[in-house]
């Protein structure tokens, strides 16, 4: 008896540490997730002011964009737009950001509400947003970005 009672404390104690670690990497540990909450406010910023300097360095030469009306482009059809002046954001509020930690990748999503145009349309005013990144010689650069009207 007394060792299924020692059995039964040393597994609840292994699953609490999975479920811990499992949770950590579901919701980011507090220093990946202040890192890429803070990328994610670089990055915001950048396309407010369109500076196409400081987005170059947020994405990896490989980036891949789907916006919100479903269209592709690569990191240098990104920050063509920004550099054209067809893209113009008054502002962009980003809430209810989830970070997910996976070690050198992670995943990031939220909501926005953006006010501005693009080729003098109205842009999308409220969207939701899927970031994802990895982490290469320590700094953290997204890969792929995905967004769809909320």
């Amino acid at each position: 008896m007394k060792k299924l009672v020692v059995v039964l404390i040393l597994a609840a104690a292994a699953l609490t540490a999975a479920e811990r670690r499992n949770q950590e990497a579901k919701e980011g540990s507090s220093t990946t997730k202040q890192a890429l909450m803070d990328l994610e406010n670089t990055w915001v910023e950048a396309l407010v002011k369109a500076d196409a300097v400081a987005l170059d360095a947020v994405l990896v030469d490989s980036y891949v964009d789907t916006d919100e009306n479903s269209q592709r482009s690569d990191k240098k059809g990104v920050l063509a737009v920004i550099q054209s002046g067809d893209l113009k954001l008054k502002s962009i509020k980003i809430s209810d950001m989830r970070v997910y930690d996976y070690g050198d990748a992670a995943v990031v999503t939220g909501s926005a509400a953006q006010a501005g145009t693009y080729k003098g349309q109205a842009v999308t005013a409220k969207i939701i947003f899927t970031d994802t990144f990895v982490r290469r010689n320590g700094k953290w650069k997204a890969v792929a970005s995905h967004r769809s009207p909320a």
